[in-house]
């Protein structure tokens, strides 16, 4: 079962997963992916009948849009993932990330082993310290200056709040992080940076060059956006919907941009071995499930 592998959509990071997986001797058949550059050795198929032979799938992180459609940086064509899905055989494995519920349903009804890999903790932390690197890269591409010195607040702390933190805080800015629970308020300040509780954000935040949001509910809303320096930058870490009220923050002049996905713009390759490491484990654990019945 670990030597055969279907991998539809994705950006770079599918592209390395499949480069890695072939390489290591793995059957690695792709799906929209045709405008990427992989050995010619991998065969890409063309028809979602053509899933009907499968019995690993691996899709991308997000793997939809809010549309249900595939998410892929290298083809043109739109494919809903329920068409994928209802053509995959019974008794095999789905693996994607932040998979929506209706598509677990359906894998579920069609009796194929359906795991989001974006919750399983080894993915997790890995794929947090690959974003909290690319964020301190992106800010240092944005401000266009040393980041020492800077006054940068971080909203939220956990996995990718406290890994930034640190990187930010080795880098010479000056850390401050919100928070809403007193254990990770003490954290803050126990690791050297300044904590701040998020129901004291509006006397604080015009303090700030710098905010990043991690947290994946309306933290920066227009209410809170009228208080800050125009001349802030925001950088939105969190999953969609995101956190900022993009709409206001340009009506108001500051310059806000969502980051998603940086592990697969900053690091594909690093990004595509921990997805490879991931879904062999989850393999691995399937396997030892099953031997132990």
């Amino acid at each position: 079962m670990k030597n055969s592998f279907y991998i539809a959509g994705g950006d770079l990071r599918s592209v390395y997963l499949a480069k890695e997986l072939f390489n290591e001797g793995c059957d690695v058949k792709v799906f929209g992916l045709e405008e990427a550059d992989l050995p010619k050795e991998i065969e890409q198929i063309k028809k979602t009948e053509d899933f009907e032979k499968a019995e690993n799938l691996v899709l991308p992180l997000p793997c939809c849009d809010s549309e249900g459609f595939l998410k892929t940086a290298f083809s043109k064509e739109k494919i809903r993932l329920s068409e994928i899905v209802e053509h995959l055989p019974e008794g095999s494995v789905l693996m994607g990330g932040l998979l929506p519920l209706e598509i677990v349903l359906l894998g579920e009804k069609r009796k194929i082993k359906v795991t989001d890999y974006y919750h399983r903790e080894e993915f997790a932390v890995r794929n947090a310290a690959l974003t909290a690197e690319a964020a301190a890269a992106k800010l240092m591409e944005m401000l266009a200056e040393s980041v020492s010195n800077v006054q940068v607040l971080i909203l939220g702390y956990g996995r990718i709040g406290r890994l930034l933190s640190a990187i930010l805080k080795a880098l010479d800015a000056k850390v401050t992080v919100a928070a809403r629970r007193f254990s990770d308020l003490a954290w803050i300040r126990s690791e050297g940076m300044t904590p701040l509780e998020f129901r004291l954000l509006d006397e604080k935040i015009s303090d700030f060059k710098v905010v990043f949001n991690t947290v994946p509910a309306p933290v920066l809303t227009k209410e809170k956006l009228v208080l800050m320096d125009k001349n802030a930058i925001i950088i939105d870490l969190a999953s969609e919907p995101c956190g900022t009220d993009f709409s206001a923050a340009n009506e108001l002049g500051i310059t806000a941009k969502k980051a998603l996905g940086l592990p697969g713009k900053f690091a594909p390759k690093t990004a595509g071995e921990i997805l490879k490491e991931t879904v062999l484990n989850i393999l691995s654990e399937m396997e030892e499930n099953s031997d132990a019945r």
